[in-house]
This record gives structure tokens, C-alpha cells and sequence, in this order.
């Protein structure tokens, strides 16, 4: 459940930048946050959808982290004992 929660507070900070930081863009003179706001503007629908596949991708994360921690250390282990 721990999980779950993690990943929806991923999709809400994603949220939350995605809202916050072209905004605080608008007066910057650099190349770069021009492309950044032009891109918001451009993509402003897939707000929605992107703060989902956050979800999908933290949770799957954590739900396979620790196999995969736990292999790649055992693994790791045997290396060094020969």
C-alpha cells in the first residue's frame, strides 16, 4: 500500500512542476526555457496522461526493485568469491 502511495505523490509532484514551471518561465531570455514553455504550450493536454504513467512506472518501480537488488547482489557475491 506504501507503493501506491509513493506513486501517487510522484504523479502529483509531476503535476505540480508541469503547472508551476513554464509559468515561472514566461519573462526568462534563455533558449532553453523558451523551448520549455513552447513545449507546454504545445503539450498541455498530456498533462493528464503523463502524471498517470508516472504512477504506473514508480509503482512498477518499487514492486521489482528488491528482486532486482537481490539478484544483481547475489550475483555480484558469487563474482567475488572465486
Amino acid at each position: 500500500m506504501s507503493d501506491l502511495i509513493i506513486a501517487i505523490i510522484a504523479a502529483l509532484l509531476n503535476i505540480l512542476l508541469s503547472l508551476t514551471v513554464p509559468p515561472l518561465l514566461q519573462n526568462s531570455t534563455l533558449p532553453l526555457a523558451k523551448q520549455v514553455k513552447q513545449n507546454y504550450e504545445c503539450n498541455n493536454n498530456i498533462i493528464m496522461v503523463s502524471s498517470l504513467l508516472t504512477v504506473l512506472f514508480v509503482y512498477i518501480s518499487l514492486k521489482i526493485a528488491p528482486f532486482v537488488n537481490n539478484n544483481i547482489f547475489a550475483n555480484l557475491a558469487k563474482l567475488t568469491v572465486k
